[in-house]
């Protein structure tokens, strides 16, 4: 823990996201302090530090391990990275919170959540766009009914991502295109409303950009609970923020804005025949700040974080299924949850 009784907080590379979005929320948060930064590019870590207030830096795990200081990771590296980065900090005695996706497989992510059991810490996934404020509306309304049996459930998320000199373009970095890049913020956002995802019927194309992963998705999903889904992930699509639309037997919400860290968003509401309107709000909440937040808490009071380690999972799974739908041009089923819980969560395996 860090000297001052707060949180102690590391961020393992020092990519655009760090700059723009992890580093710059730890001067507004009372219980965390980033204590160090982590990269192979040590100058760039330590132009990073001096921007953000970070006490230290180092050009390997091997120093940020022994730093008594840190309590939780953040690992911010290519995707490929993230399973031996988390576990040689779970084993390190280090809380790990790590950037989506969780993994480029399931199999890969099984492996860290066995890590994490094994060394008694806990481990998370940066799913941020749960904490928006239109989305935690739409979780609210399902469970508390007032969207009534849910039949139909669409989500787009699109941006304009012409291909570049960076890992995101190669595959053994990146595991995929906007499949796996987009796709987790949805898929987990579905699941939390509409529970497990039993079989997709997926299509990629690069409709807009050549090269080796793909710029377009679209996935027919099938939920256990009845409600069915569309899934739409796009790198040439001229807008940002994404798309939801929720058809429940006595109602309907539509989202404009909340899949990603837009400007502002807009909500919709209409219960039966009532007449409703999009309701445009500043989009004032950052999510980065409240999913940090929530996991320093988990650490401070043994608890869970929002989003679990299962959660990464289960959204891997289904990225995993929608892959091998689109390379075999048929449906496939989804791996089964590890629990009958309807939203795919087994129950905490212990005290950290």
């Amino acid at each position: 823990m860090h000297p001052s009784g707060t949180i102690g907080w590391a961020i393992v590379g020092c990519g655009r996201v760090t700059d723009r979005r992890l580093a710059p929320v730890f001067a507004r948060i009372d219980d965390a302090t980033l204590v160090a930064l982590c990269s192979r590019d040590l100058a760039k870590a330590r132009s990073y530090a001096q921007r953000h207030r970070a006490l230290r830096v180092y050009d390997s795990l091997d120093g940020l391990l022994a730093d008594g200081g840190v309590d939780v990771v953040y690992i911010a590296t290519p995707n490929a990275l993230h399973v031996d980065g988390a576990i040689r900090c779970l084993a390190g005695g280090k809380h790990v919170l790590v950037d989506k996706p969780m993994a480029t497989d399931a199999a890969a992510a099984q492996r860290m959540i066995e890590a994490a059991q094994k060394s008694g810490r806990l481990l998370g996934v940066m799913q941020q766009q749960r904490f928006h404020p239109a989305n935690v509306h739409l979780i609210r309304l399902h469970d508390e009914g007032e969207l009534g049996k849910l039949l139909f459930l669409r989500v787009h998320v699109g941006i304009w991502y012409p291909p570049a000199e960076n890992w995101r373009g190669r595959p053994e970095m990146s595991g995929g295109g906007v499949v796996i890049d987009l796709g987790p913020h949805a898929l987990d956002l579905m699941m939390q409303v509409a529970g497990d995802i039993r079989r997709v019927e997926a299509q990629t194309r690069n409709l807009q950009f050549a090269g080796p992963v793909e710029d377009f998705c679209g996935v027919r999903l099938e939920f256990a609970g009845g409600t069915l889904g569309l899934l739409e992930l796009s790198y040439c699509s001229h807008e940002y923020g994404g798309r939801i639309e929720a058809y429940g037997s006595e109602a309907t919400f539509l989202a404009d804005g909340s899949m990603q860290q837009a400007d502002t968003y807009g909500t919709w509401f209409r219960r039966g025949s009532e007449a409703g309107q999009m309701s445009r709000e500043v989009g004032a909440t950052d999510c980065y700040q409240a999913a940090i937040e929530d996991f320093t808490d988990a650490v401070i009071h043994r608890g869970d974080p929002a989003i679990s380690m299962w959660d990464g999972l289960r959204v891997m799974q289904v990225i995993d299924a929608i892959y091998a739908s689109a390379r075999s041009g048929k449906p496939v089923d989804v791996a089964q949850p590890l629990t009958s819980d309807v939203k795919g969560q087994p129950p905490s395996a212990g005290g950290v």
